[in-house]
Order: structure tokens, then sequence, then C-alpha cells
């Protein structure tokens, strides 16, 4: 977060909205390891976060999981989107950003701290047997397979 700051004060805005989406993957990823769990898909990741929060495994802003969520549909935007567009448009600075600082800023500190909740908690966390076997380095296939909505 400190690096918004910098990106911020130097006048570099295109940065900002990576470094958003990175803190909120970055948490994602940390949750997935509290489960044993590898992914290198966002589809995938935010897919097994959206399960094992519904099956009241995790306590976890779904808010979040969804500024991760891939969207297939050109109709839906998730902070993927807002990513991409600030990183290869050629816009430096942006009002868009400008506006949305304060609040994205809280919103990732928020997630970080909920993050911080499940990977310091003594809780144990299995991955649900239904979607099970989960060998390491089938992942994206297993849970695609299991849950139907990740890319084979």
């Amino acid at each position: 977060m400190e690096l918004c700051d910098l990106y911020r004060e130097k006048g570099f805005d295109y940065k900002i909205p990576e470094e958003w989406f990175y803190t909120l993957y970055y948490c994602a990823l940390a949750i997935l390891s509290k489960f044993g769990v590898e992914s290198r898909s966002q589809k995938c990741t935010a897919q097994f976060l959206r399960y094992v929060k519904g099956k009241g495994l995790i306590e976890y802003g779904e808010e979040y999981i969804d500024r991760i969520t891939v969207y297939s549909s050109k109709g839906k935007r998730s902070d993927v989107d807002e990513r991409e567009t600030a990183r290869y448009s050629s816009e430096i600075s942006s009002e868009d950003v400008t506006n949305r600082y304060d609040t994205m800023t809280l919103l990732c500190k928020k997630a970080i701290s909920q993050c911080e909740a499940i990977l310091f908690s003594d809780g144990e966390f299995a991955v649900p047997k239904e979607i099970l076997p989960l060998e390491k380095g089938n992942f994206y296939k297993q849970l695609s397979n299991n849950l139907d909505t990740c890319p084979k």
C-alpha cells in the first residue's frame, strides 16, 4: 500500500489499480495456501474462495472475491479489467484513480485484515471432500471438473 502512496505522490496513477488488484489477489492466494492449495488461475482462485466462503469455512468479504473475478461476459467488469485498462492505456494520470483512491486504499486494508485473521487463526482448513482429490499440479483440471466454473 505504501507503493500506492508513492505512485500517487509522483503522478504515476496508472500503476495504482495494478497495486490494488494484486493486493487483493495476493490475499486470495495466501488464503488458498492455508488450505494447502496453489493456483495459477485468477478464475479458479476466485471460484475456490467463493466456494469455501459459501460452505462457511472462511469469513472473507464477497466484494474482495468479486474484485479479482475474471468475467467472461463483456458487460461485467472487475478490478482485473481496471488493472488492464490502467496498465495498457496511454494515460499516466487518471481522475478516476484519484477519485477512488481513499475508498480503494481502505478496501485493500480491510481485505488484508480479514486475510490475516484467516492466516493466523488456529482453525483447521481442509479442502472440502466433494472437490477432492486435488492432486498437486492438477488443481485447474480437478477444480474445473468439480466446480464446473474454471477453464479446462
